[in-house]
């Protein structure tokens, strides 16, 4: 071992987390995926005589649910925390070498997000130790995929009859109560293939496309700035790839590309790929030529939009306040954990230690002082959300 043990049992808990090699399998060096972090965690709980079970999601990649009984069992309380990483192949120092340096700890995972899963066991750890019955039941989950295809709580989601759920994703300790959710799809156009030498005997797809893509933002955007969210602002679209054509000298007879777009409470995933489908249909009707489709989206998260009076959000606000002083409610532009609830109806937050900025960097690190706060915040959570 490379890296120094810390003295304080919850870091120590991190360190050895963040030690354990659990890239998402469908990323870069994604070999390990969440099977050790389920072995470390059935242990976890084993030593605390905590019940737990496993979900399989995919082959081989298991859910890890644990549950600590309030005194209304059938009310239930979920903390949630991907297992998962992104890829360690960007990184620029060990990434699963858990050192500390000047109250900071460092390595894949550390922020995104295994920090805010290590303050919730240990949350769990100190009502059980301490022999308190939490007024409704708690459950953590330790889901897989989240970096990928949010399979683990799609599933979780679907299985699971909860109240009310607090999702661990870095957000410096504010109360999320808000964030965008995403669609992603395929856009194509087919043209004709020609050779270059006599371009006009064929239809060049690329240059089809890139007069569509123009056609999208003139139409898409326009409209966009005229929805807005509380605390979130307007929905927007990027396009992140495009492919096409064979070679050089030939008239590309196809192009692809992808298109992300960011949804905000009100819109669905339907609608907004509806909305690309009749930009294209007036652009074909207007071009006999044009050949385009938009495919299936491949990606669908919703977005989060939780009441500001929601029970989960005072709550969490007055933890907050309890543990820092203070209480700050925001919303994010980026998806997490909590969309398949938030699609369900179920009062959803994200809340944890650490900042996004942090997340999938090439240097990636926590606070460890926020670790130790995100501990009390839960714990107040789990005792007092009643």
């Amino acid at each position: 071992m490379t890296w120094t043990r810390s003295d304080n049992e919850i870091l120590a808990t991190l360190q050895e987390l963040v030690a354990i090699d659990s890239v998402n399998p469908a990323l870069p060096g994604g070999q390990q995926g969440e099977s050790a972090m389920v072995e470390y965690l059935s242990s976890f709980f084993t030593a605390l005589d905590i019940p737990y079970e496993l979900s399989e999601v995919r082959p081989g990649r298991h859910n890890f649910i644990a549950r600590i009984e309030g005194e209304n069992p059938e009310r239930k309380l979920l903390f949630e925390c991907h297992m998962d990483t992104a890829s360690a192949e960007v990184m620029t120092i060990p990434p699963f070498e858990p050192h500390i340096r000047d109250g900071l700890l460092y390595g894949r995972g550390s922020c995104d997000t295994k920090a805010g899963g290590a303050a919730m066991i240990h949350a769990i750890k100190r009502l059980r130790e301490a022999n308190i019955t939490p007024p409704r039941t708690i459950l953590y989950a330790g889901t897989i995929d989240e970096e990928a295809f949010f399979a683990g709580t799609n599933h979780l989601a679907e299985h699971l009859d909860v109240e009310a759920a607090v999702i661990s994703e870095p957000t410096d300790l504010d109360v999320v109560r808000a964030h965008k959710g995403a669609v992603r799809f395929h856009l194509t156009v087919t043209g004709k293939a020609a050779h270059s030498a006599k371009p006009h005997l064929g239809i060049n797809a690329i240059t089809k496309m890139a007069r569509l893509i123009t056609r999208i933002e003139d139409e898409i955007s326009p409209q966009y700035a005229e929805l807005s969210y509380p605390l979130l602002g307007n929905p927007t679209f990027n396009v992140g790839t495009i492919k096409g054509g064979a070679q050089v000298n030939f008239v590309a007879d196809q192009c692809r590309i992808a298109i992300d777009c960011r949804l905000i409470p009100g819109q669905t995933p339907e609608g907004v790929v509806e909305g690309f489908k009749e930009v294209i249909a007036r652009a074909t009707a207007e071009d006999d030529a044009l050949d385009a489709a938009v495919e299936d989206p491949f990606f669908v998260c919703a977005a989060l939009g939780t009441d500001e009076d929601a029970h989960i959000v005072s709550s969490a606000a007055e933890a907050c306040r309890a543990v820092l002083g203070e209480a700050t409610i925001s919303g994010v532009p980026y998806a997490t954990d909590g969309s398949p609830f938030s699609a369900r109806g179920v009062p959803t937050i994200v809340l944890g230690p650490g900042s996004i900025d942090q997340a999938h960097g090439a240097v990636e690190w926590v606070d460890c002082q926020q670790v130790l706060q995100a501990v009390d915040i839960y714990q107040q959570i789990m005792q007092h959300c009643d």
